[in-house]
């Protein structure tokens, strides 16, 4: 009996994820090794609307913020 409720609210909510005309999607991750890495600074760190980024002496790291899009269903 608990595993058929268990299993009814699985389907539930991937119907309901899948159903929404829902999109996530991003870019993965980089990392940068060796002297390309300080190409425009030694030491560096930011965080903006596309992401984060670490940069320290031969290393650097880029990290994207997923993007998600929410389709309304209406017809355009």
């Amino acid at each position: 009996m608990k595993n058929n409720i268990i299993k009814v609210m699985l389907i539930g909510a991937t119907t309901a994820f899948f159903g929404t005309s829902c999109a996530l999607s991003g870019k993965l991750p980089s990392v940068t090794i060796g002297g390309a890495a300080n190409k425009n600074a030694v030491v560096d760190a930011e965080i903006g609307k596309s992401g984060v980024s670490l940069t320290v002496p031969l290393v650097s790291v880029d990290v994207p913020f997923p993007t998600v899009d929410v389709k309304d269903g209406k017809k355009k």
